[in-house]
This record gives structure tokens, sequence and C-alpha cells, in this order.
């Protein structure tokens, strides 16, 4: 048998000041299928400012560095995740930016260095003379030139894991 229970006593009074009921918990929203455009978008525009940068800095200092190119990838596949939403796609799309950020990125180091001490501007050196800046390129092959191209898809990797977290 169970035996009744009493509810505790209620206190009699004025009410407390304090103990406002709790907010109502609003529901958590469903994501949609994902903005890829925005997305592809977002990565460009990171491609473009991360490449611009990245070539400017490695002109004026002549030496190259990895952690940028690394950068340069984590860079572009965030802020194509963030705006783009979770897609296969957007790693598809912003592996390539990386790649051709860190490639004009190289480029644009290459065409200030040559500039440096002329009157010719780097601004001329690309739209004129981009025949000869591809020749300064690939004048001074090496393993790390490539080498930094595969650090910027290892940094979209990166980056577009820490963006789904």
């Amino acid at each position: 048998m169970s035996q009744p229970v009493t509810p505790p006593p209620q206190p009699s009074g004025p009410e407390p000041d304090f103990g406002y009921p709790a907010a109502p918990v609003a529901p958590t929203p469903v994501r949609g299928p994902g903005n890829l455009v925005g997305g592809a978008l977002a990565g460009f525009a990171a491609a473009v400012v991360t490449g611009l940068a990245y070539g400017l800095i490695t002109g004026a200092i002549e030496r190259q560095f990895g952690y940028a190119a690394f950068g340069i990838g984590f860079a572009v596949a965030l802020a194509a995740f963030k705006v783009g939403g979770r897609s296969f796609w957007l790693f598809v799309i912003s592996a390539p930016l990386a790649v051709g950020a860190t490639f004009f990125g190289q480029l644009l180091a290459v065409a200030t260095i040559e500039t440096k001490g002329t009157s010719e501007s780097v601004t001329d050196v690309f739209l004129s003379h981009f025949g000869v800046l591809l020749d300064a390129w690939s004048h001074d092959q090496s393993i790390l030139r490539y080498g930094f191209l595969a650090l910027a898809v290892v940094g979209a990797w990166a980056g577009a894991s820490r963006a789904t977290e």
C-alpha cells in the first residue's frame, strides 16, 4: 500500500522579487541545403585577398614561407564553408581557388622583385609582359614551389574540416 504524500507547505505573504520563470527555449533551426554560390563567392574573395597579401609580403621580403600557403588554403576554405554551409562541392571549389591564389601570390612576388629599382610598375608587368613573368617564375623551379601549392590544398582541407565542426 502506498501512503499519500502531502505537498510541502506554501509560503504565505508577499511574492518574492526573484525567481522569474525561465525563458522559453527556441527550437534549433533546421539548416537548409546550403548556399553553394555564396560559398564559392566568399572563397573567391578570400583567395583574391590572401593571394594579394601573400604576393606583396613575399615580394617585399624576397622569401617564400610555407605557413602562408597553408594559411591561404585555410582562409579560402573557411570562408567558403562558413558562408556556403556543409558541402563537398565547396571543397572541390575551394582547393583549386587556394592553389590559384598561391600561384597568383608567387607571380606577384616575382613581379615585385623584378620591378625593384626599375621605372616599370608591377601592374605593367602583369598586363604587358605576362609571358616574361611566367618565364621568370618557371626559371627558378624548385620542389618548394610545388610544395607550397600542395600546402595550399592541405590548408584548404584543414579549413574545411574546421568550418564543419
